[in-house]
């Protein structure tokens, strides 16, 4: 095999060096007609990440079936170009792109980081992050709207989900809230889950923990908000990260405190209900 090359030296140009790499997000996007090409958020062993695309083929050695969210690849045999985006889902400043002889290869399925950068509410508010960068959130939902319409008009390969959107409002472990939109088919992707699975009824109660990851930052009403991100936003609710245990227990029992508060209620049964739910 060849050299291995960590996504922090690439340079500019067509290499043979190989890079191991976790898809972090995957999506596929109509050009025309049913041709698509598919994109990657990346990030290898360092944390580093970077932005892929895999356009329409063929490609002799990538099998599509193959490439999932999460898992690790090898790729080599590829081109490191300028980004392709105006604004980029990464702060790298280069962008892979396959080829014909591109080879992309699973290696292996095992737990490891999915290398969260969580931002500080106060930092939003504050309006001091990078305006279309995506970033990630965490925490508990406190309200969330029914699903509405906004006033556009969908281009001829739209989804007909493509204007609609879902505000809710989630809270950090200090009890400050933030609107968030989630557009077009996250709309559905939150309630889906929202629903299927009685939050609706016992979220007031029984605190739901929220995990946004590749978010933007947005303005709602002259107010700092974050909304979705087309392709690469994801919604978790309820996750069951190892790495994230301790901030959803910390954010849980600081709802459960502050709706006492508001309650008139006895703050002395919050930690076993945080227990309730680890």
């Amino acid at each position: 095999m060849s050299e291995q090359i960590y996504l922090s030296n690439l340079s500019r140009g067509r290499t043979l060096k190989y890079i191991r790499v976790k898809i972090l997000s995957l999506w596929r996007v109509r050009i025309y007609g049913f041709r698509c090409k598919t994109e990657m958020l990346l990030a290898d062993e360092q944390g580093t990440k970077i932005e892929g695309t895999i356009g329409c083929g063929p490609f002799q050695n990538v099998d599509m079936r193959e490439l999932r969210e999460d898992a690790w690849y090898t790729i080599s045999d590829f081109v490191v170009s300028v980004p392709i985006r105006r604004t980029p889902n990464t702060l790298h400043p280069f962008h892979i792109k396959f080829h014909s002889d591109t080879k992309m290869t699973l290696i292996y399925d095992l737990y490891s980081p999915n290398f969260f950068e969580f931002a500080k509410y106060s930092v939003i508010k504050r309006r001091l992050l990078e305006a279309n960068r995506p970033f990630d959130l965490c925490g508990v939902v406190v309200y969330v709207s029914e699903i509405k319409r906004m006033t556009y008009v969908p281009g001829e390969y739209d989804a007909s989900t493509a204007c609609n959107y879902l505000y809710f409002r989630l809270m950090d472990q200090k009890g400050r809230e933030l609107p968030c939109f989630a557009l077009g088919h996250y709309a559905a992707d939150f309630m889906n889950v929202w629903t299927s699975r009685g939050y609706q009824a016992s979220f007031r109660y029984q605190p739901v923990f929220c995990v946004l990851r590749f978010w933007k930052v947005d303005e709602f009403m002259g107010e700092p908000s974050i909304s979705t991100r087309i392709g690469c936003s994801k919604i978790y609710l309820e996750p069951t990260l190892p790495e994230i245990k301790d901030l959803r227990m910390m954010s849980v029992f600081i709802a459960r405190v502050t709706w006492a508060i508001e309650e008139g209620e006895d703050c002395d049964d919050a930690g076993e209900v945080v227990d309730q739910n680890s």
